[in-house]
């Protein structure tokens, strides 16, 4: 069974409970980094506030005047009945790599990455794809999964006519294995079609989570192996990383 008619029967299969109370990192609880990158006025952060049902995210039309309104790399948390997911909203990628706060989190890894191109203005020949591919090279496939935001942009036309209008895109959603979905930033929180739209991402990562052990990518250089496996379950592990390196422990 493909992914997608994968995603399409186990939608209806997703139970998500939400928590709506603070989250407690301490406790015994798998979580998963999930870092979601794209180009200037792409939809990053109104993606997040959308998938996690929150309005933590700035949000603004910046992409006309080449401006992002994203200046720092932000955490949104999301709790799950069995997990929490954090997503990691980020500013352009070309600043991204000069965030001290970006490469601790590349010193533990991403359980996926989420690769946002806008349908209402991507432009063929963007650099995005290419700089995200430099940030981890050939093992960024696995974790991959693009998102087309403002899918209202498509009218009549299919994610696949896009694809095939805009080649390199469709080249780098080829070799993920066709991870690619469109995401309507715009519908109302709570109503049907949003919580629809959220269920098919959330079995698309799962997929992510699942095909790689829950294993997290780390940026070409960052760390090493330690990391990976002191802290695959969390984050907070980092420390004891840091204090290992040090030889304080």
């Amino acid at each position: 069974m493909s992914l997608i008619a994968f995603a399409q029967v186990s939608v209806n299969d997703t139970t998500m409970e939400m928590s709506e109370f603070p989250i407690q990192k301490d406790q015994d609880v798998p979580v998963s980094l999930v870092l979601v990158v794209g180009g200037i006025g792409q939809g990053k952060s109104s993606f997040i506030n959308s998938v996690t049902e929150k309005n933590e995210c700035k949000e603004g039309d910046t992409w006309g005047v080449d401006q992002t309104i994203t200046k720092e790399v932000q955490e949104v948390d999301l709790k799950r009945k069995d997990d929490i997911i954090t997503f990691i909203d980020t500013p352009s990628l070309r600043t991204l790599k000069s965030s001290p706060k970006f490469q601790d989190f590349s010193k533990t890894g991403f359980h996926a990455i989420v690769i946002v191109c806008s349908v209402k203005s991507y432009k063929p020949g963007s650099p995005v794809l290419q700089e995200v591919y430099n940030l981890f090279g050939d093992d960024i496939y696995r974790y991959a999964l693009i998102v087309l935001t403002f899918e209202d942009y498509l009218s009549d036309s299919t994610v696949e006519e896009f694809l095939k209008a805009n080649t390199e895109l469709k080249e780098f959603s080829k070799k993920t294995g066709d991870k690619c979905i469109a995401f309507n930033n715009s519908l109302e929180n709570g109503s049907e079609e949003a919580s629809e739209q959220r269920k098919r991402f959330f079995v698309y990562l799962d997929a992510i989570l699942r095909q790689n052990d829950e294993q997290p990518l780390q940026r070409k250089g960052a760390c090493a192996q330690c990391c990976v496996r002191l802290c695959s379950c969390c984050r907070l592990c980092l420390t004891w990383c840091k204090q290992i390196i040090n030889g304080d422990r």
